[in-house]
């Protein structure tokens, strides 16, 4: 880990066991302003889905901040996750619960939603999902879902969270579900597990939150196979922000095929597959103290492109954020306790800049949980009503 503090591991585990994306040392700020800076010539072209975390809320915005669409829910706490579909449907992971009772959501009040182009509700699971979901290539849905178990090798003393890599049909209901601790602990290639994320909850018991997976995605890249297992089509990359690693899992063999991270990634966030096979992570940096965005080939990590602000320490996020590659080789970057979205240019040098404009009940800027830009045909198929322009 490049230049870590002192007495990092003891902060490192402080920082960990924060209460659930609920943590920001940023200054309060004000609603913001939208978009603050827009340039035209260097600016990736699209609408870009800000999901926004504490108001429930998504919209779906032009390069000139203009919303064109926009999705709520209440009562809410959280909305961690929205995946805009092609035929204008919203997949919502959100969370119900009282702060007050219950330390942890992970407990109580978890649901996945779908949610129609005009916003109604299509259904609702009081399944125990979190942070991410996705339209596999089949056409199934892939989230991640916690649950409590007592694993004695962990401790004895303790429940732990597992995640579970979980498929459902298109209205919900669920398919398959595969244990992220048992691939790892049976598979042939051994992963160094850290035992890490103890909290002590409300009610006086203890847990340990193992994993913190914040993203899972179908690899959907077939052109990509030939180069090897790493590739294969029914493999799924998932991120872990407790284990600092990412891992390629084969699905039908329940098989770890790859991973990476440990010792070089700290509370990483939003691992996404590059059609050209490069993996790109946001990589928070908890123990560095700056966050970066990191890309790489997985048969040559060590070759990384390490992206952040020219001055590093410049950004830094304890808590959730994402990294998207954009047509034009932009990189669209989510500062999450800023409410702020960033598309930095190969420069490095700003082409869009946004200020998330809803509000917190107590008057702060809402944390933005997540950012996609799409291409403009796509949303436009959506309103014309033509479900063919899907987005890569």
């Amino acid at each position: 880990m490049a230049s870590p503090p002192a007495d990092w591991r003891q902060d490192l585990e402080r920082l960990r066991a924060l209460g659930y994306m609920d943590y920001s040392d940023a200054p309060a700020l004000p609603a913001g302003k939208g978009v603050t800076l827009l340039d035209r010539k260097r600016a990736s072209p699209g609408y870009t889905l800000v999901v926004f975390a504490r108001t429930c809320t998504a919209q779906l915005v032009t390069l000139e901040g203009t919303v064109v669409r926009s999705w709520s829910d209440r009562p809410c706490h959280r909305w961690e996750h929205a995946e805009l579909l092609p035929e204008g449907d919203l997949l919502v992971v959100g969370t119900r619960f009282d702060p007050d009772r219950v330390s942890d959501p992970t407990r109580l009040g978890r649901y996945l939603m779908r949610l129609s182009w005009d916003g109604k509700a299509d259904w609702r699971s009081d399944l125990n999902a979190h942070h991410d979901v996705e339209v596999t290539p089949r056409g199934q849905l892939l989230t991640l879902v916690a649950a409590r178990r007592r694993i004695a090798s962990v401790d004895p003393d303790a429940d732990v969270w597992d995640d579970r890599l979980t498929l459902l049909t298109q209205d919900g209901a669920v398919v398959e579900s595969v244990s992220l601790y048992d691939v790892l602990t049976s598979s042939r290639l051994r992963f160094p597990l850290q035992i890490v994320g103890r909290r002590a909850e409300k009610d006086g018991s203890r847990t340990i939150d193992l994993f913190h997976s914040n993203a899972a995605e179908w690899v959907k890249y077939p052109e990509l196979a030939g180069r090897g297992p790493l590739y294969g089509a029914d493999n799924v990359l998932v991120t872990s922000r407790h284990q600092d690693a990412v891992f390629m899992i084969d699905w039908p063999s329940r098989q770890l095929v790859w991973f990476w991270g440990p010792g070089n990634l700290s509370g990483p966030h939003d691992a996404t597959l590059q059609p050209n096979g490069n993996i790109l992570i946001f990589d928070n940096g908890l123990a560095r103290r700056w966050s970066r965005v990191v890309e790489l080939d997985p048969r040559a990590p060590s070759d990384l492109l390490e992206i952040s602000f020219p001055r590093k320490g410049q950004f830094f996020s304890r808590v959730m954020g994402t990294s998207q590659r954009l047509a034009n080789g932009n990189l669209l970057i989510t500062n999450p306790a800023g409410g702020q979205g960033i598309e930095l240019g190969s420069d490095g040098q700003p082409a869009w800049i946004y200020e998330g404009t809803e509000r917190t009940p107590d008057g702060r800027r809402a944390q933005i949980a997540r950012m996609r830009r799409f291409p403009s045909s796509f949303v436009d198929a959506i309103v014309a009503g033509d479900r063919s322009a899907r987005p890569r």
